[in-house]
């Protein structure tokens, strides 16, 4: 495949479309930002972040699909899980004492969802293994369920596994 084809020029309406879906994202936001601010007691500043994630990732979302790109989808579902989890952290009993190993857990959840539009299975499964398998464990951990006695040596062991697993995959380099 050649550069062309892989690297294709965005035509202009595409363009122009997900430019004018920003700014009415970046407007509404703006408009219900405003709103609850003048008409509620809501805390701001626990409102603030989430929302503004959500509108960056709602942009990015959107102009993926309108492009049809799917490093955008990628970029977009990273935005959401981060607002998703300020906003859970915030709003219910669930705190960022226990929900941080989510950020790390992030870019295996943005490879679920772009995966299968990629069509890059190989390099979504690992991505989703080097980052999921720690979340999982961190997870545990963060919530109490395991110490750390047991969850540091684990995660050293997966990271000895995973240079194994790099150092046998590497085949026929140009370098000796």
């Amino acid at each position: 495949m050649t550069d062309e084809e892989t690297y294709k020029e965005i035509p202009r309406a595409k363009k122009l479309a997900s430019n004018i879906t920003a700014a009415v994202v970046l407007i509404a936001t703006g408009a219900v930002l405003f709103a609850l601010g003048m008409a509620t007691d809501i805390d701001m500043s626990k409102l603030i972040l989430p929302v503004i994630l959500a509108a960056i990732g709602l942009i990015l979302f959107i102009s993926s699909v309108i492009q049809y790109n799917t490093v955008t989808m990628y970029l977009s579902i990273l935005f959401l899980v981060c607002s998703a989890v300020s906003f859970v952290a915030h709003y219910s009993a669930v705190g960022y004492a226990e929900l941080w190993p989510t950020y790390i857990l992030a870019p295996a959840i943005a490879s679920v969802a772009t995966m299968f539009l990629s069509g890059e299975y190989k390099f979504h499964i690992r991505l989703i293994i080097l980052f999921g398998v720690p979340a999982v464990l961190l997870s545990l951990m963060s919530f109490g369920l395991v110490g750390m006695r047991i969850i540091i040596p684990a995660l050293i062991m997966f990271a000895g596994l995973a240079a194994l697993y790099v150092a046998l995959a590497v085949r026929g380099t140009t370098e000796e």
